[in-house]
């Protein structure tokens, strides 16, 4: 089995310079794929450059905790606090009672229109923005029933083919047991399988935290890359800690290495065609 390797920048259409960045690492040939945030103050000149460049890779970043909502708030209102943004953090998760499944679901498909009508071409996959979404399966299970309605899109799943051995970092990143993500992950993996969307074998997260934005990270993590497809996040911007990451993805050992070590780089589309 071969080593294949989307490498995909997050956020596009964010501040912090996602836009410049995420051109300039998919011109260099390192960056393959990238996800939109539609709702985003730079979306516009991220779209312009999706609509003229299709071979870059692009999905949807469904979002439902930073920025304003794509409709109208009072389409949304369980969605947003009192100056019509999204919740975040633990304000949102507090109000996983009150929000509607519904208003979701119509937001999510939103900002899916969004994407096409302005870069004029259909997404290649859909993820989720941060962790938040992920936390409760009703909130997942949205995604997923997008996924099969626009075509049977291929997703984004932390919960990899690696997970028994990365459940015990997930669970001390993010406060929980280690026993609950292992149990949770195992149900969201059955649950993309059960409606046969195609995922990455692999999601690697762990060059784009704190501590781990360098060269040297990112040469071990690619030296030490599983047989499979790997998806690899990504958070270049030109600003503030999003320069860690494209700084050393730029630095022409990365497209070296991958060269060397005979990794194919690919993006969802051709994650599909298997």
């Amino acid at each position: 089995m071969t080593r294949q390797l989307i490498i995909n920048a997050d956020d596009f259409g964010c501040g912090q310079g996602t836009v410049p960045a995420t051109i300039d690492l998919f011109e260099a040939g390192v960056v393959t794929s990238t996800t939109a945030m539609v709702n985003q103050p730079h979306w516009p000149e991220a779209a312009a450059y999706l609509r003229e460049h299709p071979a870059l890779g692009a999905g949807v970043h469904l979002v439902m905790n930073e920025g304003r909502p794509v409709l109208p708030t009072d389409q949304v209102g369980s969605l947003v606090g009192a100056r019509g943004e999204f919740r975040n953090g633990a304000a949102l998760l507090l109000r996983y009672g009150h929000l509607r499944a519904s208003e979701l679901r119509e937001e999510w498909r939103a900002q899916i229109e969004k994407f096409i009508e302005d870069t004029r071409r259909a997404p290649d996959h859909l993820d989720l923005h941060c962790h938040f979404p992920y936390v409760f399966p009703a909130w997942f299970r949205v995604s997923l029933d997008l996924a099969q309605e626009y075509g049977n899109l291929p997703v984004r799943v932390p919960f990899d083919d690696g997970l028994e051995h990365k459940a015990p970092e997930m669970a001390a990143r993010n406060g929980f047991p280690v026993w609950y993500v292992r149990w949770q992950g195992r149900r969201y993996q059955r649950l993309v399988l059960e409606r046969q969307l195609k995922r990455p074998n692999y999601f690697e997260m762990s060059f784009s935290q704190d501590g781990n934005r360098n060269i040297e990270s990112l040469l071990k993590l690619l030296n030490n890359l599983s047989e499979g497809t790997t998806e690899l996040l990504t958070h270049p911007g030109t600003d503030d800690w999003r320069a860690g990451d494209y700084h050393s993805l730029r630095d022409p050992r990365i497209r070296r290495c991958i060269a060397e070590l005979g990794i194919r780089l690919i993006d969802y589309r051709q994650l599909s065609d298997q």
